[in-house]
């Protein structure tokens, strides 16, 4: 549809270039001659004109997209009024490249930089799905990365309205096979979680540089969407936080209803762990279980369990919300378990006693500056709440929630004994701020044991150690600290046993302790990790390259095609250089030398810059090449190409040639500009028209 270029839509919109081709529409660059801007025109192309499904589609993300008003949403201004002339939407024209570009230059992101682009997509989707839209297609192809590292979320192609949606069979299901959710693929009714997952998919390729599902047919990755559970992205990138896998993984899941339920739950756990990479999350633990984890598996406990809890991830307490609960039963803390109940006149009298108090904290936050004065939490871990916070100061400073842990009495925490609290100690929080505190509770009968009755010294407990090895470092720290034993854990590569599964105890199983010592579990941490030294691919063709690779353990990653008066087909240029060492599996992406375009010095035009003949332009059809001669003293140059302000190349140069070539497809006169190691060379208007 390059016929299009020239043509003026609506009236207003002059086709000035392509500048991106897909399944059924192509992108053209067009200038607005009423508002004087640029924009990006989207046409129908012509074999899908007269199908009513491609024609619905396509008018579907117009309508999707202009009930959004975001800024990481690409913004549609105008749609084909007049049906004489081909289907097309105005768009905003975004400056920079797509996330899929962006990863095959980089080959993957840190976890900084997923959260980072991460969040943006998030909030995109929480706009879009508050307004009901399912965008039904994320994929790095969709998000476009614009120069001040903005993400936007385009192609709303394929978006659906969650309040009409219709259950569509398996072989209408759409989407991109490597991105598409579960549900998607079986054809079945989906929800805005179906969004979550594909941004799940995301992440781990933008962490790993790998998509988690891969096969030979459609048919074989769409199984293992459902099917499979991908390893996590640190058993391949081991420097990802443990949290940042638990975000992927629980987005990931299978089940709908064990996922995100939201796009702004998700965006507040990658909130959370770029404020603290040692977030602990333990998504992984609820999926594998319908219902609640409760601690010591204990269930009479479930309803001690208080939303806003801190998790000690050794301390053996597993606090999630269940997904057919919307709220949690709320319990009134109390000292060794008795709860006293009030009296008709003691209701009364309390209640008179909280409006007085009620009245007077008002007029005291009012003279001492309101709730917006920031406190120090202090340090309450240690403290008796009875005897050091209940009652005090603390309670006119902060909202403090209790909640009780039931314990044994031959422990060393002393009944009402802080043992947590979240903020910790040294957080800023407003005045009336809200801290919860977990106490220590020794039962019903604490209070009315004598503290000796007998000069006796009491027997010992001696607790015999269960067997753990192959479980879960969670479910056995668990279970031992069920039986009132402490746990400390130390780390070894294993061949055989799972990684975070245990590999041994000391004391071993079945031998007897006393209550309350210490049992060290030997976790798996894996294998150890086998790094090979990747090889020099200069000068090879692709199939060697293969050859070379596979016998390291190592594949070809992404191919791409450069100029190069190297002989054509040979490696120009790898990913991964030579000599670095990297874990089997690694995928090095290689470069291969295209044969440059032939041209006739004399075809050069005057325009060239008289004052520098160290660039030169010819054409050749409808595209333009701009040669820059290379210097003969250095061994290579960083070369950089804008027109129009678009980068059209920036990267080093071997000089073992004369000179370097660049194309250009432009029609108008535009800036051309080019720098040679950061020094500028060439700046000037170029008419690519003539």
């Amino acid at each position: 549809m390059s016929d299009n270029i020239g043509k003026v839509f609506g009236g207003r919109y002059e086709v000035r270039e392509i500048i991106g081709t897909g399944g059924m529409a192509v992108v053209y660059k067009a200038y607005d001659t009423v508002l004087h801007r640029y924009v990006a025109i989207k046409v129908l192309k012509e074999e899908f004109a007269a199908d009513n499904e491609f024609r619905k589609r396509f008018n579907n993300e117009a309508q999707a997209v202009a009930k959004l008003s975001h800024n990481n949403i690409v913004s549609i201004y105008d749609v084909s009024q007049d049906h004489s002339e081909a289907e097309y939407i105005v768009m905003e024209l975004c400056e920079g490249v797509t996330l899929k570009d962006y990863l095959r230059k980089k080959h993957h992101l840190s976890w900084q930089e997923t959260v980072y682009f991460s969040q943006q997509v998030a909030r995109a989707l929480d706009h879009a799905h508050s307004r009901g839209i399912i965008h039904q297609d994320i994929k790095p192809h969709n998000i476009m990365l614009l120069r001040d590292s903005t993400a936007k979320v385009m192609d709303f192609g394929i978006a659906s309205f969650a309040n009409s949606q219709e259950t569509k069979k398996v072989s209408e299901a759409i989407g991109s096979v490597h991105y598409i959710s579960p549900e998607q693929a079986k054809g079945i009714k989906v929800d805005y979680r179906t969004d979550l997952y594909s941004l799940g998919v995301v992440m781990y390729e933008m962490l790993t540089g790998t998509l988690p599902f891969r096969g030979d047919t459609a048919v074989a990755v769409v199984m293992q969407h459902i099917n499979t559970v991908p390893p996590k992205p640190s058993e391949l990138m081991p420097d990802i936080p443990p949290a940042m896998d638990e975000i992927v993984m629980h987005a990931m899941c299978a089940n709908a209803s064990q996922r995100y339920s939201s796009a702004m739950e998700l965006l507040n756990d990658l909130e959370r762990i770029r404020s603290n990479p040692n977030l602990y999350l333990n998504y992984t633990n609820r999926a594998s279980s319908a219902t609640r984890a409760i601690r010591y598996d204990d269930e009479e406990q479930a309803t001690q369990l208080i939303r806003g809890v801190p998790v000690d991830p050794d301390a053996g307490y597993h606090m999630y919300e269940d997904d057919d609960e919307e709220e949690y039963e709320e319990y009134t803390p109390r000292r060794g378990g008795r709860k006293k109940q009030p009296s008709g006149t003691g209701i009364i009298i309390g209640g008179l006693v909280a409006v007085v108090a009620a009245a007077l904290f008002a007029l005291w936050a009012i003279f001492s500056g309101g709730s917006n004065v920031k406190l120090t939490v202090p340090d309450f871990v240690g403290m008796n709440y009875y005897e050091e916070i209940e009652g005090t100061n603390y309670e006119k400073q902060f909202t403090i929630r209790v909640e009780e842990a039931p314990i044994e009495d031959e422990t060393d925490y002393e009944d009402g004994e802080v043992m947590m609290q979240d903020p910790e100690a040294g957080e800023k929080v407003k005045r009336g701020g809200k801290i919860s505190l977990m106490i220590a509770s020794l039962g019903a009968d604490a209070e009315a044991q004598p503290e000796e009755d007998t000069e006796e010294e009491p027997e010992e407990e001696l607790v015999n150690i269960p067997s753990v090895e192959g479980s879960s470092y969670q479910n056995a720290a668990s279970a031992l600290k069920a039986l009132g034993l402490k746990v400390s854990r130390e780390e070894e590569n294993s061949d055989t046993v799972d990684k975070d599964d245990v590999i041994s105890s000391d004391p071993a199983s079945g031998e007897e302790v006393e209550k309350g010592s210490t049992v060290t579990l030997t976790v798996s941490i894996g294998p150890k990790e086998e790094k090979v030294s990747v090889p020099n691919l200069f000068g090879m063709t692709q199939s060697e390259a293969v050859s070379a690779l596979e016998k390291l353990g190592l594949s070809v990653g992404d191919i791409d095609m450069e100029e190069s008066d190297e002989p054509v087909g040979t490696i120009i240029r790898q990913t991964v250089s030579p000599g670095n060492e990297v874990a089997k599996g690694t995928s090095v992406g290689i470069v291969l030398a295209a044969e440059p375009p032939e041209y006739e010095d004399e075809e050069f035009p005057e325009e060239a810059d008289p004052s520098d003949s160290s660039v030169g332009f010819t054409k050749d059809g409808g595209t333009t090449y701009i040669k820059i001669a290379l210097p003969s003293d250095r061994s290579s140059v960083n070369v950089r190409v804008t027109v129009a302000g678009n980068t059209l190349y920036d990267s080093s140069v071997n000089c073992n040639r004369d000179s370097f070539t660049v194309h250009a497809s432009y029609s108008g006169t535009e800036r051309v500009q080019v720098t040679m190691d950061g020094q500028t060379i060439y700046d000037g208007d170029y008419n690519f028209a003539s």
